[in-house]
C-alpha cells in the first residue's frame, strides 16, 4: 500500500504556477468598426522561460459586439520577449456599442532548470465599444 502512495506522489505534476504570471490588456476603448489589438503575455520568473519548442495555443472566444480576426493563434503568432516569455497580439474589430469580453484559453509549457511543465489558464478582457 505505501508503494502506491509514492507511486502516486511521483507521478503528481509539480506545481509550476508560481514560476510565471499572465498580463492581458486592461482598460480597452474602441469605436464601432475599428480594428484594435489585445495583449496576452506570459512572464516567467527569472528561473524559468516558456519553452520555445513545445506547442502553444491561444484559443479565443469573443461576445457579439466583437469580431475576431482569428479563433486560434499558435506558435507561429507568438512573439518571443526579452523574459523569455512569449506575447500574442490580438487583432479584433468592434462591431456594436456596448461592453464586451475577449475570453480564450491559453495553453504552453513553462520551464526550469529541473522541468517543464504543461499550463492552460483562462483569460478574459473587457471591451469597452463607444
Amino acid at each position: 500500500m505505501l508503494a502506491f502512495a509514492l507511486a502516486g506522489l511521483l507521478l503528481a505534476s509539480p506545481d509550476v504556477s508560481g514560476t510565471y504570471r499572465i498580463e492581458t490588456s486592461k482598460g480597452l476603448k474602441v469605436k464601432p468598426g475599428e480594428t484594435a489589438h489585445a495583449k496576452v503575455e506570459v512572464v516567467p520568473r527569472a528561473d524559468a522561460h516558456v519553452s520555445p519548442d513545445a506547442p502553444i495555443t491561444l484559443s479565443l472566444t469573443a461576445g457579439p459586439a466583437l469580431k475576431l480576426a482569428k479563433e486560434k493563434l499558435g506558435r507561429t503568432d507568438a512573439k518571443e520577449t526579452k523574459a523569455k516569455g512569449v506575447a500574442f497580439d490580438v487583432p479584433f474589430t468592434a462591431a456594436a456599442a456596448g461592453k464586451d469580453e475577449l475570453k480564450g484559453t491559453l495553453s504552453f509549457f513553462i520551464c526550469t532548470e529541473k522541468l517543464c511543465e504543461k499550463q492552460k489558464q483562462q483569460i478574459a478582457m473587457v471591451v469597452e465599444v463607444q
